[in-house]
């Protein structure tokens, strides 16, 4: 038997590849990398996670460190994604980004206004 994929287990979150069914009662967050483009990524987890492990999730996908500069924003508000990172996924969904479509940049990358 293959061993658990180490994102799953650790923080409820996995990144999903084409094909890869959403657990029942997960929420996905879809991400775009503005300084990648292409299709969005997709990570889904469980309502009650933490957005912070929900975060960690997304940099693991992306194979990036977190760096304070970085630019995570929820699309519909452009709202910082971290600042929020003590609320349950649940919680962040009903309230502050409630479509979870984010954007991700460095912060030398990605189109600046």
């Amino acid at each position: 038997m293959p061993a658990p994929d180490a994102r799953t287990e650790e923080a409820g979150t996995a990144a999903e590849g084409k094909g890869k069914p959403t657990p029942p009662g997960h929420l996905v967050v879809q991400v775009y990398n503005e300084d990648a483009g292409g299709p969005p990524l997709r990570v889904s987890s469980g309502p009650g996670e933490k957005l912070s492990k929900v975060v960690d999730a997304v940099y693991r996908a992306l194979g990036v460190t977190q760096k304070s500069e970085d630019r995570l924003t929820c699309l519909a508000t452009g709202e910082d994604v971290r600042q929020y990172s003590e609320l349950h996924l649940r919680e962040y969904a009903a309230g502050q980004c409630s479509d979870l479509v984010w954007t991700f940049a460095r912060d030398t990358g990605g189109a600046r206004a």
